[in-house]
């Protein structure tokens, strides 16, 4: 049965599911560089779901609960932290942890591990050097490629919006496709867990402003373990001032030489239609 999507930016996704329900995934839009649309101009919105807590994955969650009144589905670490900051009622929350099983009418989640990225590590695999902290970016903005000019508020925000779990969902709606909402740093230890997604369309994290450099064969590998026959990238474009759009043109290339895989690069804001 038909679906329709779009992607926001960031790792934000508007999905309307075939019973015309509206799924988003970690809502991050007025707020970003690069979202082509504001949070107002979601129309709907039937169920939110937060991979982790961090502030460019839940910076707009209030603002739909309050127009929308959506189930929030989420770790307990973004539920505290989203009640506390953006003032949502405790009772919109579902929160979840990898392994668990959700049914609602017409859709099954399946919540699997992810890990996230750390950003030292990268930067010492990039430079060969640690991390020093700077201001602003609790040291944990790598700045291997130029200046970058972080937003006024952002030491708020990394104070305000800790991680807790790092979780990836597989969204089966009722006959609709398997869709494996991988939101996760391609960590070989995921490999087995990527296996069980069984997708049929892969939401892949990419590294933003080309920290990609060096895991393109580790990436595509988490996308071949999901088995999917489309990956879509995501978390991948211009995530603060100063950051570039990431070259995925090596990840395109393995994908193509070792899988059927349709690597499916959507315009930001624009609709596309799935079987």
């Amino acid at each position: 049965m038909a679906w329709r999507m779009r992607w926001l930016g960031t790792a934000c996704f508007e999905i309307l599911l075939p019973d015309r329900k509206t799924l988003v995934t970690d809502p991050y839009l007025d707020d970003a560089v690069a979202a082509p649309i504001t949070s107002d101009e979601i129309e709907h919105c039937d169920y939110i779901f937060i991979t982790h807590g961090h502030y460019d994955h839940v910076l707009d969650v209030g603002k739909l609960v309050r127009r929308f009144e959506p189930k929030v589905f989420c770790n307990q670490t973004a539920a505290e932290a989203l009640a506390r900051h953006q003032g949502v009622d405790p009772q919109c929350f579902h929160t979840l942890r990898a392994g668990d099983r959700v049914e609602e009418p017409n859709l099954t989640i399946e919540v699997l591990r992810g890990v996230h990225v750390d950003f030292a590590k990268e930067h010492k695999r990039l430079t060969g050097k640690d991390l020093n902290s700077e201001p602003g970016a609790g040291g944990q903005v790598p700045r291997v490629f130029g200046p970058v000019r972080l937003p006024a508020k952002m030491s708020e925000w990394m104070a305000n919006y800790p991680a807790g779990e790092q979780l990836n969902f597989v969204f089966e709606p009722s006959g609709g496709s398997r869709i494996y909402m991988a939101g996760s740093y391609p960590d070989p230890s995921l490999l087995e867990v990527a296996a069980t997604a069984r997708a049929e369309v892969t939401l892949l994290q990419v590294m933003a402003n080309n920290t990609l450099r060096g895991l393109e064969e580790q990436t595509a590998r988490f996308a071949m373990a999901s088995g999917c026959r489309i990956v879509v990238p995501q978390h991948h474009d211009p995530l603060l001032e100063g950051f570039v759009q990431t070259d995925v043109t090596l990840l395109k290339k393995i994908l193509k030489e070792r899988s059927d895989i349709v690597f499916m690069e959507l315009v930001p804001g624009q609709w596309y239609d799935f079987d």
